[in-house]
């Protein structure tokens, strides 16, 4: 009925006339998705002249448009096939971190710990018989100096051969026994310090590399060798100064001049080792 009423309307307005441009096709229900209706055109072509009537020329004209583009569902990614990385620790107190099973990790960082308080328990044990050692070499060193003054060595005939009356010569067997009693507990504690010493783990070799602390401790190292030859050599020297007959010496004169002898190169080792100590406790404490 529409289509009947828009092709009279140009008939009646006269030939060449356009009705409508732009009409809208009407929604005559359901199409396909596809499609979409166009504007309807009307076209007259000069009736009146032409054609002696009318003849109008109706054109239903309907675009094409391009299908709908819907979204492509996208499959799921698939699995990744690297597997899920191990279970990490915290890191130790050495600041090292475990890639293996935690419970093993606990058990290596509680056997560090263990360790690190062996050692610097050990260590402090260690410090404490060395001082008592270099406390007990002091004495035994002052006891053994005025001996060394008294008596004659290679640095002089001694005092008490000029002065009898002098302070030690009348006590000559009494500071003789003090002398002995202090070595022998000073070689008795120097003994059990480097045993405690020895014992002491070490799991990170701290006297390796160029550091400070590793450079000092390879020092005190050093001067351990020093003091320990010395402290196995000082009681064999007195030993042997003591009693000269075991090396077949009898004469009174070959008596005199070994004892001289081997009295002098024992006040030099215990000056030599009593310095080496001093300084490996200065190195250890400060």
């Amino acid at each position: 009925m529409i289509g009947i009423t828009t092709l009279l309307v140009p008939l009646l307005l006269g030939p060449g006339t356009l009705l409508s441009d732009s009409l809208d096709a009407p929604d005559l229900g359901v199409r396909p998705e596809s499609f979409e209706s166009a504007p309807l055109h009307l076209r007259a072509d000069q009736l009146g002249a032409r054609t002696g009537g009318p003849s109008p020329d109706l054109v239903f004209a309907q675009r094409r448009l391009p299908p709908r583009q819907y979204p492509v569902p996208q499959p799921p990614p698939p699995p990744d096939p690297t597997p899920a990385p191990a279970a990490q620790c915290p890191p130790t107190e050495a600041g090292e971190t475990c890639d293996i099973d935690c419970e093993t990790c606990r058990e290596s960082d509680r056997n560090s710990r263990y360790v690190m308080r062996r050692r610097a328990s050990l260590l402090r044990t260690h410090r404490g018989f060395a001082i008592a050692a270099w406390s007990t070499m002091l004495l035994t060193e002052v006891l053994g100096t005025i001996q060394a003054v008294n008596q004659d060595t290679w640095f002089g005939p001694g005092v008490c051969a000029g002065s009898p009356r002098a302070f030690g010569c009348q006590q000559s067997t009494l500071l003789t026994g003090l002398h002995e009693t202090m070595a022998f507990v000073t070689v008795g504690l120097y003994t059990a310090s480097g045993a405690i010493a020895i014992a002491a783990p070490d799991p990170e070799n701290a006297s390796e590399g160029d550091n400070t602390a590793a450079r000092t401790l390879r020092l005190h190292k050093a001067m351990a060798w020093v003091h320990g030859v010395g402290m196995v050599l000082l009681p064999i020297l007195g030993i042997v100064s003591a009693t000269p007959q075991i090396f077949g010496v009898t004469s009174d004169q070959g008596r005199a001049d070994f004892t001289r002898a081997v009295r002098s190169v024992h006040t030099i080792v215990g000056y030599t080792t009593f310095a080496a100590l001093t300084f490996s406790a200065y190195l250890e404490l400060f």
